[in-house]
Order: C-alpha cells, then structure tokens, then sequence
C-alpha cells in the first residue's frame, strides 16, 4: 500500500516558511466561518493582521483556521482585534507563556478546554445552564472548570457579541 500510494512525493514547506500565504487563509477562513456561523463579514485589524503574520505557526495551517474560527466565533462586530486570539498569538510575552511546542500539556489541555466552554458559552447566549447541556457535564463541573480557567461568563445583554471572555482580557 505505502508503494501504491507513494507514487509522486510533494514536499510542501511548513506555514512559517510559506508566509505570503498566511494572508490568502486567513481570508478563506474567515469567509469560511462567517458563512458557517451566519455572521456578516469580518476583517481582522492591522494589530492583529500582524501578530498572525509574526507567529510561528507551530500547528500549521491547522492552528491558523482554529485561531480564525475562534475569532469569527467570538467576534461582536465587523472587526476582529487581538483580543480574540489565543493567548499563544496575541500576547505570550506579556503572559510569560513559553511557545506552543515548549508548553505542557497540562497548559495545552487548558488552553482547548477554555476554547471549547468559551464557544459553548457563546452559542448559548451565556447560559451556563445551557452550556453545559451543550458540553454533556453537569453545570458543578463547568462551573469548576469556568473559575479554574479564570473565564468570566456572564449574559449577553443583546443579540450580537461574546458573552464570554477570560478575566484577564477585560
């Protein structure tokens, strides 16, 4: 089967190598997701539009379209700012985080863990309650997992926007 299927070898350089394509992805993404999640389009800032270009992208393209879905998901209006990023992107100096790849995983567990109640917070206007039907635990355990996490969750007060964002971004 390897034979079979090892006809023509493609080498395709990692992302951090290919950054004249960051741009072309991040747009196809984010038309992607907005459709996805019937959201009207969104652009991400210059700060932020840097701060994508400047990271190492460690995970490949696939971290580029989780860290753009987060922020379509999480976005309130037409332009998304380093606030919506992960914290690996938008400011591990500032959090004494160490790059993806020299991270735990204890510290990568927390950091999906948080992504995954903060979208499922979201979709539920706020409702933890609904969250955590949404997530198949019971409320105790998202409510442990929310305080542990530093996430303050709180009702959306309109329609649009995240409802939820870590404490330490306020």
């Amino acid at each position: 089967l390897y034979y079979r299927l090892n006809v023509i070898a493609l080498h395709l350089p990692p992302l951090r190598e290919r950054r004249e394509d960051i741009p072309l992805l991040i747009d196809h993404f984010v038309g992607k997701y907005c459709r996805e999640n019937n959201r009207t389009p969104r652009r991400f800032t210059p700060e932020a539009l840097q701060l994508l270009m400047d990271y190492t992208w460690p995970g490949n393209v696939r971290e580029l379209e989780n860290a753009v879905e987060r922020a379509v998901v999480l976005s309130s209006g037409e332009e998304m700012d380093a606030g919506l990023l992960p914290d690996d992107i938008a400011r591990p100096h500032l959090l004494g985080h160490a790059p993806r790849e020299n991270r735990s995983l204890f510290d990568i567990v927390d950091d999906y863990e948080r992504r995954i109640i903060l979208d499922a917070l979201d979709r539920s206007g706020g409702s933890q309650t609904d969250a955590a039907k949404m997530l198949q635990i019971p409320l105790s355990t998202l409510n442990q997992k929310i305080k542990r996490l530093g996430i303050e969750a709180r009702r959306r007060s309109s329609g649009n926007g995240a409802n939820a964002r870590r404490s330490n971004h306020a």
